[in-house]
């Protein structure tokens, strides 16, 4: 089987679950550009059955929503990132946020599934397609710190920051209880 077929399988099994299991998302599609290196890292993981990644929009019981920049980012965004191998989305949302600001949280729905279609510049590869399933959560304890080496800063916000690092960060509510 194609990679390309191989990691359109997997993403639409984990879109079948997740709409049996939850009230209704918003799919976004993208296509990710990817260095030689980035692409090898992808089809890596899809082999280690690794592929995909997780982020939680997650609220304080003021309704500020939980934001990171990662370094080398201008841009803030809500914390996330891969999934392990045998790791469920949900389990690497959590591990995400407790790793990159110290917060607890729990998951309260699921906000978006972004399907990201994976390029090589010169398109000499088949493209390898992940999800990135977004969560909305609730601050649960700890107190918010970036975690180093990663996170330059960790940040409530009351409204969009200047720079989202992607159109959805800019564009979701905010306070997120609205």
């Amino acid at each position: 089987m194609s990679l390309t077929r191989q990691s359109k399988r997997a993403v639409q099994q984990t879109i079948r679950r997740l709409e049996r299991e939850s009230d209704g998302f918003e799919t976004v599609e993208k296509t990710w550009i990817r260095s030689e290196t980035q692409y090898r890292q992808s089809r890596t993981q899809l082999e280690r059955d690794a592929l995909g990644g997780a982020g939680v929009w997650l609220a304080n019981d003021a309704g500020e929503v939980l934001l990171v920049r990662n370094e080398g980012d201008e841009g803030w965004a809500e914390p996330g990132g891969k999934v392990e191998s045998g790791e469920s989305y949900e389990t690497a949302a959590r591990r995400e946020v407790r790793e990159e600001t110290g917060l607890e949280c729990a998951l309260t729905g699921l906000r978006e599934v972004h399907v990201v279609e994976n390029v090589t510049a010169e398109g000499d590869a088949p493209s390898i397609v992940e999800a990135i399933v977004i969560f909305d959560g609730e601050y649960r304890g700890g107190e918010p710190r970036p975690k180093d080496g990663e996170i330059a800063e960790v940040g409530w916000f009351s409204e969009p920051p200047e720079t989202a690092l992607y159109d959805e960060v800019a564009t979701r509510p905010y306070p997120a209880n609205e």
